[in-house]
């Protein structure tokens, strides 16, 4: 790793700034006293309502700007990014979820590659540095646990582990081109305040509210290194200002729980119990992830603070809150 440049007072650029992670960061650096410009399409994966709410407390602030934009628009894409002159990108613009890449594999190479190589190129001409929001379906199913960075076989279980694969090659090409200055994360499973619908903490919780039973696959054996959703944040602001040249972190919380644990976990935060349907494993799912977070340590001196009890507190309070 050699010595780029971090932001300063720069403009920072966020594309996917209306999800779940995307948004929590444009909060916190807006707190911060930052310059941001958020970029999202508003992609169908999950509804648009949902994305407006998580940007309603940036919209209130003279520093944030938001525009509606998709990073396949190559040409838009570049007009705005020579315009903005960011001092860095963060990338969040990517089509999330192992199970609907196996249903359509084309829509996500269409975005989370064609994209990625339209927003890299349009970085690499405004002289930006580059914060790739990659994860740990890179890692597939390897047995060596912790997972890191340096082991990574590229032997993904799903398309959307390749396009992350394929993402971070293509990260790594524009450096060697044209030396741009890049960081990739690796995210384990974030959770927390404003999390997606699909994802397990999420859709557990609300079937138990509901009464429902929850599915485990794997009989609720798989195990994943769950992160709150603050501390990833905390670790994207490090990235951007860290003025690393070429540095690949893992980001998790170095403690895995199953899911079986999960939903006792999740028991305990809502006060309800769970109805468990006991299931076999599914493609495309990885029966463990577990992150390494020596290198994040040492390099941005960032570590996981949150425990799960309490980040599980803030998102059942959320939650309840979004529920009425």
């Amino acid at each position: 790793m050699t010595a780029g440049r971090g932001t300063g007072d720069g403009v920072v650029l966020i594309t996917g700034a209306a999800g779940f992670i995307g948004s929590t960061l444009v909060d916190l650096l807006l707190a911060q006293g930052r310059t941001v410009v958020g970029l999202d399409c508003f992609e169908s994966f999950y509804p648009r309502e949902i994305k407006e709410r998580n940007l309603a407390q940036a919209r209130t602030s003279p520093s944030f700007r938001f525009v509606e934009l998709d990073t396949r628009d190559r040409e838009g894409l570049r007009a705005l990014v020579d315009e903005v002159r960011p001092a860095a990108i963060v990338d969040f613009a990517a089509r999330a979820g192992v199970r609907d890449s196996l249903a359509d594999p084309w829509l996500y190479i269409d975005i989370n590659v064609r994209g990625l190589q339209n927003l890299l190129a349009a970085a690499a001409g405004a002289g930006s540095a580059f914060v790739f929001a990659s994860s740990s379906s890179i890692y597939g199913a390897s047995p060596r646990l912790p997972f890191r960075e340096d082991e990574a076989e590229g032997r993904p279980l799903s398309p959307y582990g390749a396009t992350k694969i394929a993402g971070e090659a293509l990260v790594h090409a524009h450096h060697a081109a044209t030396g741009l200055p890049i960081r990739i994360a690796r995210l384990f499973t974030v959770y927390g305040p404003r999390q997606r619908p699909d994802l397990a903490v999420h859709k557990f919780a609300v079937r138990m509210l509901r009464g429902e039973p929850i599915p485990l696959y794997l009989e609720g054996k798989a195990t994943r290194d769950y992160t709150f959703v603050g501390d990833t944040a905390d670790a994207f602001v490090r990235l951007v200002d860290s003025g690393a040249d070429d540095l690949t972190v893992n980001l998790g919380s170095h403690r895995p729980y199953s899911n079986l644990e999960l939903v006792r976990a999740l028991e305990r935060a809502l006060g309800v119990t769970a109805s468990l349907e006991l299931l076999p494993a599914q493609p495309g799912d990885a029966p463990a992830t577990f992150a390494d977070v020596s290198r994040a340590r040492e390099t941005l001196g960032w570590e996981p603070r949150t425990s799960f009890e309490d980040g599980l507190a803030a998102f059942r309070r959320w939650l309840l809150a979004e529920r009425g």
